[in-house]
């Protein structure tokens, strides 16, 4: 699978298709991470930690629901519609520019964990799990703490996106971002 960076800047390329598998709970991810979630969660499990996928893959159409209804709840409240898309796409990607659309990106919390996710997730031990090991099976926490300003994302403890162990561990080991990541890349490239 070639590693492809997808953000803001970044759509999905044109011609993307993920072949889809069912990771069950009623969600999919493309076939190498669905494979390697479900690795993972088997793994976490045999150590005593129950992880649940909460959100994967997610048509564009989905993700436009999403975006527009995070816009109105901003617009609401007296905020322009520019700004509150503004707002609104740091926390929810633009329909086409997300992970989860390309079947690439999983929110996963406790089997436990109730009401909306937030960065209290970084408290549990589903979380110092993943933080270990998620590597190990391809995965990456996408939107670490402190490095807002490069990803141009909150801090999400909950957002993984599968790269592929080779570049997961590279990623993990340097501590880098997937933009990092993917610049120190084409740099050495050249």
């Amino acid at each position: 699978m070639k590693l492809i960076l997808i953000n803001k800047d970044n759509p999905i390329p044109e011609n993307y298709c993920p072949n889809l598998m069912d990771i069950g709970g009623g969600y999919s991810l493309e076939k190498n991470a669905a494979l390697s979630m479900k690795a993972m969660i088997c793994a976490a499990a045999s150590e005593g930690i129950c992880l649940r996928v909460f959100s994967a893959y997610r048509s564009i159409a989905y993700q436009k629901g999403l975006f527009d209804e995070s816009t109105d709840k901003y617009m609401f409240r007296g905020i322009s519609y520019e700004k509150a898309a503004e707002l609104t796409a740091q926390s929810i990607a633009v329909p086409g520019y997300s992970e989860h659309n390309a079947g690439l990106a999983a929110d996963i919390s406790s089997m436990d964990w109730q009401g909306d996710i937030s960065e209290e997730f970084e408290n549990t031990p589903e979380f110092a799990w993943l933080q270990k090991n998620a590597h190990r099976f391809g995965y990456i926490l996408r939107y670490p703490k402190g490095k807002e300003h490069i990803t141009g994302i909150i801090y999400e403890p909950w957002h993984y996106r599968y790269v592929g162990t080779k570049h997961a561990g590279c990623i993990n080991r340097l501590g880098l971002t997937l933009e990092e990541y993917m610049q120190m890349h084409r740099a050495c490239s050249c």
